[in-house]
């Protein structure tokens, strides 16, 4: 992982972010990209603006921009930092930046931890994770870089399982950091597929990668998924972003929002369709 992008709305939640991006950056000799998008104004079939357009904005920010970033040059010497600001479209803008400069990691702020998924859905952060074509890491606030050491990971055990692990596993290797997958089964629920068959094939995928799977059986998924992170002592949450995110898939969205309701743990999402897979010595 070389090159981070950092989308800024000069908010504190967007600063702390970047804080915990160049404490990573600074670790992996990393390059971070901060860039801010000015929204383009939506103009209504009758032709009329709804909002006057400012086109000396740019500059504005391109100064705030640049003084955020000379600021961060002396918190952390020698780090490597540069700035963008355009008009645009956020979600479509940030996916040609993160295509156009090869970014492997975008990094983005929420909210107080204390309610993280109850303020992350429904923000940039989370509709961004629907729509991006790399991993997205949230930060909620409070949360500060201690390294990366320990990855837990969410899993439905589906056959679709490929394409998020091999992100996963590019993301740890970085690190050098253990990979934990989870499966969280109610004692009622039913198996399509083989848990046994499932669980072997991504040995078989995956012959070189640390990590060691479990299954726990607790009708509370909730309480499952905060026992394994206790229990792994884990970093970051690990999520795959299906066409249904994995989380909205399987607990519904009213456990989602429960599922986070406490912890401070940033979380991890994987693209459906990145714009690249890393190479992870897969069989």
């Amino acid at each position: 992982m070389k090159t981070i992008l950092v989308p800024t709305d000069f908010s504190e939640n967007a600063q702390h972010a970047l804080q915990y991006a160049a404490g990573l950056a600074q670790e992996l000799a990393g390059k971070i990209i901060l860039a801010h998008v000015i929204a383009r104004p939506i103009t209504p079939l009758d032709g009329n603006l709804t909002m006057p357009v400012d086109w000396n904005l740019p500059e504005d920010y391109t100064a705030e921009l640049n003084q955020i970033s000379e600021n961060l040059k002396k918190q952390y010497p020698g780090i490597n930092i540069t700035t963008i600001c355009q008009h645009g479209y956020l979600f479509t803008d940030l996916n040609e930046l993160v295509k156009v400069n090869q970014v492997d990691l975008v990094i983005m702020g929420t909210k107080d931890a204390g309610d993280f998924v109850t303020n992350l859905i429904g923000t940039n952060t989370f509709g961004f994770m629907q729509e991006a074509h790399c991993p997205v890491l949230a930060i909620p606030m409070g949360v500060t870089y201690k390294g990366i050491k320990n990855i837990a990971y969410a899993s439905s055990f589906e056959n679709t399982e490929k394409n998020y692990l091999q992100q996963l596993f590019g993301v740890a290797a970085t690190f050098q950091a253990q990979v934990s997958i989870v499966n969280i089964k109610s004692e009622r629920q039913l198996d399509l597929v083989d848990d046994a068959q499932i669980i072997k094939e991504i040995q078989k995928q995956f012959p070189t990668n640390a990590f060691c799977v479990a299954q726990k059986k607790q009708n509370n998924i909730k309480a499952g998924i905060q026992e394994f992170i206790q229990e792994t002592q884990a970093d970051v949450l690990a999520v795959a972003m299906q066409e249904r995110p994995f989380l909205e898939k399987l607990f519904h969205k009213s456990l989602t929002k429960q599922l986070l309701h406490q912890t401070s743990l940033p979380l991890l999402s994987l693209p459906a369709k990145p714009y690249r897979i890393p190479v992870t010595n897969p069989a």
